[in-house]
């Protein structure tokens, strides 16, 4: 694959077709570069929990044991 095309463009010289790609252009990368942040930042929630999670564990518990069942009554109106 070609490397990217990375031109100095006029945007002044360019016709109204020419202004009109370039802004869509522009606006896809900007996007394209939010979505990126934020699937970066999710990623780095979802890894840094795990990770808490894992310290957080008692190696001497197996599993987690539900002591007691109770269903909560509530008033019907």
């Amino acid at each position: 694959m070609a490397d990217s095309d990375d031109r100095l463009i006029e945007f002044e010289r360019l016709n109204a077709l020419g202004k009109a790609v370039w802004l869509g252009g522009f606006a896809v990368r900007l996007l394209g570069n939010a979505v990126e942040a934020v699937l970066d930042r999710a990623a780095d929630v979802v890894v840094e929990a795990e990770r808490a999670f894992r310290q957080g564990l008692d190696p001497d518990i197996e599993e987690a044991k539900i002591l007691e069942e109770y269903r909560e009554e509530r008033p019907r109106r």
